[in-house]
């Protein structure tokens, strides 16, 4: 994993990572999203684990300020990305330290600590969803709402084994929220507002951990994969 493949999302601004993850029994690509704020430094969005090459493309781009931990299950590799880069802000939701005692936040997301040093940013949690405990956040400058499992998507570039079920859960090639959050989400007040409150937001592309940046009509697919939650 080196600087060649870090996938530039937007010139200068936004990029990604991507990396296997096995899940349920399929492997997922997963990826972590880097933003350089308005002050030069980067926002490490759902964090890998580090390695040379990864650290070196880091390096390359500029210091490491923020590492966000965006929701209950993308903390795995945040505390090794916090020991690697010890002056970068960790932020997160509280109960991630239940999920992670290795996890060490230094801040809480909504506590206002991101937002200030980074005004160019808003944060939005998806409400309704406590076994997720997500929050986005959305970048101004690009239009970019950044999260990881408010929807997901699979294509031919992903596993085989992904591929297969992609197909059998109706999230091949359509941008659908995650079965698992569907399953455990009925239709609710909290939800449906959390997510009309994001499609009120100027979105030109939706980055997030299991599928290609989404650029065609992302309100769309945003309001269709919520949809179920009375959207």
């Amino acid at each position: 994993m080196g600087a060649d493949l870090l996938e530039t999302v937007v010139d200068d601004v936004l990029w990604a990572v991507e990396r296997p993850v096995w899940f349920s029994g399929v492997r997922l690509r997963a990826r972590t999203t880097i933003l350089r704020l308005e002050d030069g430094g980067l926002l490490v969005h759902s964090p890998a684990p580090p390695t040379e090459a990864l650290d070196a493309a880091l390096d390359g781009l500029g210091p490491v300020r923020w590492l966000v931990v965006p929701n209950l299950f993308h903390h795995l590799a945040a505390p090794a990305a916090a020991a690697r880069y010890p002056d970068a802000a960790v932020v997160g939701p509280a109960a991630a330290n239940d999920s992670n005692p290795s996890l060490q936040l230094d801040h809480v997301l909504g506590d206002g600590a991101l937002v200030a040093a980074a005004p160019e940013l808003s944060l939005h949690p998806l409400r309704g969803v406590p076994f997720l405990d997500e929050t986005v956040l959305f970048h101004r400058p690009t239009g970019t709402l950044i999260g990881t499992d408010v929807v997901m998507s699979a294509c031919a570039k992903d596993h085989w084994t992904w591929r297969w079920s992609a197909r059998l859960l109706g999230v091949w090639e359509k941008v659908r929220t995650p079965p698992d959050v569907k399953w455990k989400t009925p239709p609710n007040e909290a939800t449906k507002g959390s997510i009309e409150a994001m499609l009120d937001l100027p979105i030109e592309r939706i980055v997030v951990a299991h599928a290609d940046p989404i650029v065609d009509r992302p309100k769309d697919h945003l309001a269709e994969a919520w949809r179920f939650v009375g959207v």
